[in-house]
């Protein structure tokens, strides 16, 4: 599978970006042929944040997209997690899980389409509201190393 990774923060409104970027995108990057079925994106993401509160801590949004059999872009899962509360280095998995849609004749017209049930904003999964009502399907981890400063 080729397979990219879009990034985005999610904070609570006391929170600031004062250096570095928001949200982004890793390169294309393939399973091995034979070998370990992983991909490794290798993506420094560096920011400073600020705060006067905690209300609303900051979390990294994972998106993962790929090509399907007729090479069309479609999401493969999405994931957040809370950045670490202390400082140090930090080996974290983001449990990966991707939407369904209500009924199987919709999934069958995504698939048929190449549209399958995705998330308008891919923000959602760091939202507090409306997770009772999304159908979803697990689909696998992302291992993320975190270097974590405060002062």
């Amino acid at each position: 599978d080729n397979l990219y990774c879009m990034f985005f923060v999610q904070c609570g409104q006391d929170w600031q970006v004062v250096a570095g970027t928001e949200k982004g995108i890793t390169q294309v990057a393939a399973v091995p042929p034979g070998g370990d079925p992983k991909v490794v994106w290798n993506l420094p993401i560096e920011m400073t944040m600020k705060s006067t509160n905690v209300y609303g801590w900051p979390q990294l949004v994972l998106a993962v997209y790929g090509t399907d059999f007729l090479n069309r872009e479609v999401v493969r899962g999405y994931g957040s997690i809370h950045f670490p509360t202390v400082p140090g280095s930090h080996v974290m998995k983001v449990r990966m899980f991707r939407p369904l849609s209500s009924s199987a004749m919709q999934q069958f017209l995504g698939w048929v389409n190449g549209n399958p049930a995705e998330f308008v904003d891919p923000k959602r999964p760091a939202l507090p509201t409306g997770r009772e009502v999304t159908r979803v399907e697990s689909k696998g981890v992302v291992h993320l190393k975190l270097n974590v400063v405060m002062r």
